[in-house]
């Protein structure tokens, strides 16, 4: 008797270690920067490399920032010879996978700053994933590209 609730007991905490480990890996923002803009700027861009090191996909849904008031994540396109700029929708990372945020592609649009951020001060943003977690970092703001 004895013997089979240490059993049970060992695997159900083999179980619940397993299952903490897969819910604790997320992604990994990596070189994070936002473009820094005249004074009065009404949006300015972020920048980063996002790395899913985990063994599932990761889907980014959204993104947040107690500095802007409507933060976006949109895709530059071409559309009849113009440039323009389309939310992104669901990304998903696949495991091992990488999504690069750079000008010209797939970037954060930061609409309405809430304070003013210069060259040198950090911006506050954080990815949100399907499952509800978020993923967060400072973005220095910087000229151009680190």
């Amino acid at each position: 008797m004895n013997a089979s609730r240490l059993l049970l007991g060992s695997l159900l905490f083999a179980l619940a270690s397993a299952a903490s480990a897969a819910t604790a890996c997320a992604p990994a923002i990596e070189k994070p920067w936002v473009r820094s803009a005249p004074p009065g700027a009404k949006s300015l861009a972020g920048y980063l490399v996002l790395r899913n090191g985990c063994d599932a996909p990761v889907t980014v849904v959204d993104v947040e920032s107690l500095d802007f008031g409507m933060p976006m994540i949109h895709r530059t396109v071409e559309e009849g010879g113009v440039s323009r700029m389309r939310p992104a929708g669901k990304l998903e990372i696949p495991p091992g996978g990488e999504l690069r945020f750079e000008p010209g592609g797939l970037h954060l649009m930061l609409m309405r700053p809430l304070r003013p951020l210069a060259e040198g001060d950090v911006a506050r943003v954080r990815l949100v994933l399907a499952d509800g977690r978020r993923v967060f970092a400072e973005f220095p703001v910087r000229r151009a590209a680190p």
